[in-house]
């Protein structure tokens, strides 16, 4: 009974794993590149150079306050999923989440040597990394994953050469329009 338990359980998970590390991989990066270019405004920029040069505890204090800041947003997103509101809950929870993201993405990247310069937020991270990291393992060898990522490779394959195809009818039907519109000596689609 409990064998069978964990096999009819396991595969929903490992696909929740595997979401949710799809999630943190995919957005962290992208967002902190999005946030460092907004960090080039004038403004963003003094308050971004004031953050990196922050001593250790203010900027722990700088890492903390974002996820203190929208963890209200994310429980109001929960309430309206529980109180019969399941898509404004949804998005109000997922914006907050990107919104979050992207605010930790870019304080830690600005301030990641001080915050490894305090020894249990080193130790911290060491542990988080390893964690992260054995389970990224273990999720990359099980078969439900790799079925996974092996369909997802197929239909983006798919899915490249349906807007390849496109994009080469576009660009034909375009031709044939400026052709037309030489010929009668006026462009004909405006």
């Amino acid at each position: 009974m409990e064998q069978r338990l964990k096999r009819l359980l396991t595969p929903p998970f490992v696909l929740l794993a595997a979401f949710v590390l799809w999630f943190w991989e995919w957005l962290w990066d992208p967002l902190e590149r999005l946030m460092a270019r907004i960090g080039r405004l004038p403004l963003l920029h003094r308050l971004e150079g004031w953050i990196a040069g922050a001593p250790r505890y203010v900027a722990l204090a700088c890492f903390l306050i974002p996820g203190a800041v929208l963890l209200p947003f994310k429980l109001i997103g929960l309430y309206f999923i529980g109180h019969g509101a399941p898509l404004l809950g949804l998005v109000t929870f997922l914006a907050a989440k990107v919104v979050g993201t992207a605010l930790v993405a870019r304080i830690f990247a600005l301030t990641k040597p001080q915050l490894l310069e305090i020894a249990w937020f080193a130790r911290a991270y060491a542990a988080v990394v390893r964690f992260r990291m054995r389970i990224f393992d273990a999720l990359h060898r099980h078969p439900v994953y790799q079925r996974t990522r092996a369909a997802l490779a197929a239909f983006r394959a798919r899915l490249k050469g349906v807007r390849r195809g496109l994009m080469a009818h576009a660009i034909l039907r375009w031709r044939a329009v400026y052709r037309m519109s030489r010929r009668r000596g006026r462009m004909t689609c405006f």
